[in-house]
């Protein structure tokens, strides 16, 4: 037997910043009225439609996926303030202009930092923390000086026909589990201009002050004073010194008093589209856990 496909029917809202900026949120209700919604923190350089395959397969609603500051229809520019306790500012304030008293929230790489800055630095708001391969290290635990990190860091500038990009992507980065689901959950992370070249849509200003933002994050003081359950999962990395980090970060995690650590072997950090009937259950068993703790209900028959 298969797993359940649902159908994703949102609702798009525009929603405004406290410094002034605006964005664009996709509400999933399916009647699932009274529960504590889960919010979607995409990573750097995507967009809310990022989670589509994740959504077609998780069972709890109602759910909201968000376009961060900088990203997708997000009006940020490059000089906003892309900190992480400004970004997680973001989404209480969203969490408030919508009405919701208590969250679920889920993030994926930068958007996991943050998940887990929004935990701790509104403890009222959060019931539970979904950290997928991101969060609990930022780019000051690589060897170098800020600038060297930073240009480390820096992505490919781009510039090329998007057909190319689906060719590169399909035969070589995501080749195992390339297909037409995955193709349009990554299709509005591009911009094609005048020129008939595509790139992506935060651009590289945009890019940088995200990656900068990161740099003046140190997560471990907030994961250690999170109460709520907080689950985290870890892809495999690419890279030896990537390694490194990712097994000194786990040991660590595995002594926080409140979390739960995974390790998906053969997971890939793009494992959201990758895998996302497994991302899909993690995040459900974690908000069925929760819920049932405090008594809550979201799950759709």
């Amino acid at each position: 037997m298969g797993f359940v496909v649902f159908a994703v029917e949102s609702s798009d809202i525009t929603f405004a910043s406290s410094d002034g900026w605006h964005s664009v949120a996709s509400v999933i209700s399916d009647g699932a009225d009274g529960a504590a919604p889960i919010v979607l923190l995409h990573g750097l350089s995507q967009q809310r439609h990022f989670w589509d395959p994740v959504l077609r397969r998780l069972r709890h609603r109602p759910v909201i996926s968000l376009d961060q500051r900088g990203h997708g229809a997000s009006t940020a520019s490059a000089d906003a303030d892309f900190s992480i306790d400004r970004c997680a500012a973001d989404v209480a304030e969203l969490a408030a202009q919508l009405g919701v008293e208590r969250l679920h929230v889920v993030g994926h790489s930068w958007g996991a930092a943050v998940a887990l800055r929004l935990a701790a630095g509104w403890p009222e708001l959060v019931a539970s923390v979904a950290l997928v391969d991101g969060g609990l290290w930022t780019p000051p635990a690589l060897l170098g000086s800020r600038a060297e990190v930073l240009e480390r860091l820096r992505p490919p500038a781009l510039g090329i026909p998007l057909e190319e990009i689906w060719g590169i992507l399909a035969d070589h980065g995501m080749a195992a589990f390339w297909s037409d689901e995955v193709q349009a959950a990554l299709e509005p992370t591009y911009v094609v201009g005048a020129d008939g070249l595509a790139r992506t849509v935060i651009g590289m200003d945009r890019h940088m002050a995200v990656l900068d933002g990161m740099f003046d994050y140190d997560p471990w003081p907030d994961a250690e004073a999170i109460a709520v359950p907080v689950w985290a999962a870890f892809c495999e990395p690419r890279t030896p010194q990537v390694d490194a980090l990712r097994l000194g970060t786990i040991a660590r995690a595995m002594a926080l008093p409140a979390a739960y650590v995974q390790q998906w072997s053969g997971a890939t950090h793009d494992v959201p589209v990758q895998w996302p009937a497994l991302v899909a259950g993690f995040i459900d068993a974690l908000v069925e856990s929760a819920d049932a703790a405090r008594g809550d209900r979201g799950v759709r028959a």
